[in-house]
């Protein structure tokens, strides 16, 4: 089967191409729901699933099923791909539905939008964001179709990620941050995943991980941002790796990868909260430091929050340049395009 995408073009390249791509698969995921949900959930569903975005957790799995095989991206693999794509995507804006909300960060735009319980009102927000969690572990399923092992070892990364162990238990750390909190040595959506992993592989990629730390008093920071940002961003080129048919080395190191990713994105997000405009980002601004909230900014500052994070790019490249990839290009600027991101 011809090539879709090739490793070595640009990361643009794939951005604008897999963008619309993703898009148009969302799109027919809600119109197959028309005979079976009330029309109203619906919309609110699509409203939020469907509304501009950077689409970067469902790149994320496009880019990592082809480079743990080292080669080009097929539309056979794409396909293969899909639903993972499309469940971290769901995953990604019930989340945010739920943030939004007047009991959690109580935010009236998204994505240069009214949010959801603002479009429509607080119940069908909240019960959208049900909605697209349960739907999500549906399209996953679809992984069942051609490998029943891919597709538990999937649902196991997923579920945990978005669950307690993560994303959710990220959110209650935000809501009742705990300074004295200590961040995992490991991963949380490496837990128990790799038990061929060598030991010595392990314990080394495990004490870089846990000295990644800026300085200790942050740990709970680290922890926090680890959980509620951090473990959707590594689920999603973990997933990646699994369609791919990733090693054991190749999805252990992609967690790690994801993990140093996920917070570099988050402190950039800081970084951008006091740095950028409203319309840059589609969102309020400056409401961090409004509602007392403990940031990387109001921490280290911007100089040194900007050196944290160039810290983690070096550390998440130095998961993927080594001989367990054969063509890390596409990850590696992955890490370029999210310190540099200016929205």
């Amino acid at each position: 089967m011809s090539d879709f995408l090739k490793l070595t073009d640009s990361l643009s390249l794939w951005f604008s191409t897999l963008r619309p791509y993703i898009d148009a698969e969302l799109q027919k995921a809600c119109a197959n729901l028309k005979q079976d949900v009330p029309a109203r959930l619906l919309e609110s569903m699509s409203y939020s699933l469907l509304a501009p975005g950077k689409r970067l957790r469902p790149l994320l799995v496009c880019i990592a099923a082809p480079t743990v095989k080292g080669e080009n991206l097929t539309l056979e693999l794409l396909q293969e791909a899909t639903p993972a794509a499309l469940a971290v995507e769901m995953i990604h804006a019930y989340s945010l539905i739920h943030d939004d909300l007047p009991a959690m960060d109580d935010d009236d735009f998204r994505r240069g939008r009214p949010t959801n319980h603002k479009q429509f009102d607080e119940a069908t927000a909240i019960l959208a964001g049900d909605a697209l969690q349960t739907f999500s572990f549906e399209i996953l399923g679809k992984l069942g179709e051609i490998s029943s092992r891919r597709a538990v070892r999937a649902f196991r990364i997923l579920s945990r990620a978005a669950g307690s162990p993560g994303m959710v238990g990220g959110q209650m750390d935000d809501i009742q941050f705990t300074p004295n909190a200590l961040r995992p040595v490991l991963p949380l959506t490496l837990y128990g995943c790799f038990p061929s992993i060598s030991e010595a592989l392990e314990t080394e990629e495990l004490r870089r991980f846990g000295a990644s730390s800026w300085k200790p008093e942050l740990r709970a920071l680290e922890s926090m941002q680890d959980r509620k940002t951090g473990a959707l961003i590594t689920a999603s080129v973990m997933l990646g790796g699994v369609v791919g048919g990733a090693t054991e080395e190749q999805l252990f190191r992609l967690g790690l990868y994801g993990q140093y990713l996920g917070l570099m994105f988050q402190i950039t997000d800081d970084l951008l909260d006091v740095t950028s405009t409203a319309e840059q980002m589609g969102k309020k601004v400056g409401k961090d430091d409004e509602k007392g909230k403990v940031t990387w900014v109001n921490h280290l500052g911007i100089d040194d929050s900007r050196r944290y994070v160039s810290r983690l790019a070096a550390l998440a490249k130095g998961e993927v340049t080594v001989k367990a990839f054969s063509d890390p290009s596409l990850l590696v600027q992955l890490v370029d395009y999210v310190e540099q991101r200016t929205h």
